[in-house]
């Protein structure tokens, strides 16, 4: 069953515009750059585009599987997916309209990744690395020890950033050739850099948070933050502060470093009863999302209080706020989309 639904509960200063069923659970969900047209892929392989007014721009059945992952480039004109089918494929982000295959695998698809100035676009299946360069060539390299959990570019520059079992690697794209520059006994399941770039983090499945900081001319440090109760399977830094939010658990730890003194402070914030899931601070740094698997949404204010709240009934499977605006997209198991619009914070 499908249909819309338009709300006015508000709390907190948080208004739920509006919400519709698409059916199938929500595998993620991603905003265009311009704020303007909101983006969700379903278990069933559907890529679904909402304006803000809720209204239809186009629905197509883009995977045979389900949709791992969505990633719109930077100009705003294209948009990635990837799938259980294994297939990378390109999309045209104002009609839907296919427009290349990168590849397809006989493993899941389950990361993108473009760089920052749009040019490159990274995707993985398994242990092989797939990597499209600005004039539509695609290389693959396979050599990473085991399967391949998370990939990220680095805010400026073309530093791309792989996590696979026991270390995160940075790739000279030119060369093929990884350095590792985080090593760890576990398997890595998360990974983000900081604004600046002068972090990287990755969470690990022993419940570790380990993070590279390097200054320029600096030599680089290590940290390893321990304590948590399961995966570190979510993280989120701070648009314009070298702070991070994570989770393993039901509990959201925030970790404010010092990149000088190579130092960490942690800020538990307790408000869930079940394990986390999603993780997502606003473009303006003033509001902090998180959601868990009972279905509880919570967004946090500048000063560590939860500003607004409220039960879902269904785990939530994704976050993403809107570019530019005060929109946060909620996509959850049962299948719903929920768009909710908030202030500014002041």
């Amino acid at each position: 069953m499908q249909g819309l639904s338009v709300a006015a509960a508000t709390a907190g200063g948080a208004e739920l515009a509006w919400a519709t069923v698409l059916g199938e659970s929500i595998a993620d969900i991603a905003w265009l750059p311009s704020g303007k047209l909101l983006l969700a892929g379903t278990a069933d392989g559907e890529l679904c585009a909402f304006q803000l007014d809720a209204e239809w721009k186009f629905r197509v059945q883009a995977h045979r599987q389900g949709i791992t992952r969505i990633s719109p480039s930077p100009a705003g004109d294209t948009i990635a997916t990837t799938g259980e089918d294994g297939a990378l494929l390109l999309w045209r982000a104002d009609t839907g309209e296919p427009l290349e295959t990168l590849g397809r695998d006989h493993n899941w698809a389950e990361h993108l990744a473009w760089s920052a100035d749009g040019r490159t676009l990274a995707g993985v299946a398994g242990s092989r690395l797939y990597v499209r360069d600005a004039d539509g060539n695609t290389s693959e390299w396979d050599g990473h020890p085991g399967n391949l959990a998370a990939l990220a570019w680095a805010p400026k520059g073309r530093r791309l950033a792989s996590a696979a079992n026991k270390g995160v690697y940075l790739w000279n794209l030119g060369s093929w050739q990884p350095t590792r520059v985080l090593n760890f006994p576990g398997a890595a399941v998360s990974l983000a850099w900081s604004h600046d770039g002068h972090a990287l983090a990755a969470g690990t499945q022993d419940g570790f948070l380990h993070i590279r900081l390097q200054l320029p001319g600096a030599t680089p440090r290590q940290l390893s933050m321990s304590g948590y109760p399961g995966k570190v399977s979510a993280l989120s830094w701070h648009p314009k502060q070298l702070r991070i939010a994570s989770c393993g658990g039901s509990d959201l730890v925030l970790w404010d470093l010092d990149a000088k003194q190579g130092t960490r402070r942690a800020t538990p914030l307790r408000r869930h009863s079940h394990t986390l899931t999603a993780l997502a601070y606003a473009p303006n740094g003033v509001w902090l999302a998180s959601a868990d698997r009972n279905g509880r949404l919570c967004i946090w204010s500048a000063d560590h209080l939860v500003a607004f709240e409220m039960e879902l009934g269904s785990e939530i499977t994704a976050l993403a706020w809107q570019p530019g605006g005060h929109g946060l997209a909620v996509g959850s198991v049962d299948g719903v989309v929920r768009l909710f619009n908030l202030g500014d914070g002041r």
